[in-house]
């Protein structure tokens, strides 16, 4: 996969991959939302799904359950 920011009139993050990898990305989110994983970090909101970034070797891109009741992390968008 990779990734890909755009700014200009529109402002964003794109993430491409191939059918396959787009595929498993998906079917790694549903399970999580019908078998929630337990956090590995008390308050902190499970991960199920990462994804590695060709472009960007120490930079990983991941999907998380939000915990119940929890707002930790807090979010980094203005």
């Amino acid at each position: 996969m990779r990734m890909h920011r755009y700014r200009g009139k529109e402002n964003g993050l794109m993430i491409i991959g191939t059918a396959s990898e787009l595929r498993a990305l998906g079917q790694s989110l549903i399970a999580a939302a019908e078998n929630p994983p337990a956090p590995l970090v008390k308050d902190w909101p499970p991960e199920v799904a990462e994804v590695a970034i060709e472009a960007a070797s120490e930079f990983s891109f991941s999907f998380h359950l939000e915990a119940p009741g929890s707002s930790t992390p807090k979010s980094n968008f203005p």
